[in-house]
């Protein structure tokens, strides 16, 4: 079941890193999330270890 939490958590985890970065550039806004690739790697950490702890919270009940 962990492996699955991990795919699905990824998969969200790009979607959604793609999509705010993509948002941020077409506005205009260039910070370090938006231009710097440290900056798109520490987002998807970011939304992975969210969606795999909201996951992981909703099996535990």
């Amino acid at each position: 079941m962990t492996t699955k939490k991990v795919a699905i958590s990824l998969f969200i985890s790009v979607i959604l890193t793609v999509v705010i970065r993509t948002i941020l550039r077409a506005n205009g806004i260039h910070n370090f999330f938006s231009d710097n690739s440290t900056g798109g790697y520490l987002l998807f950490l970011v939304f992975f270890s969210l969606c795999y702890l909201f996951f992981k919270r909703q099996s535990d009940k």
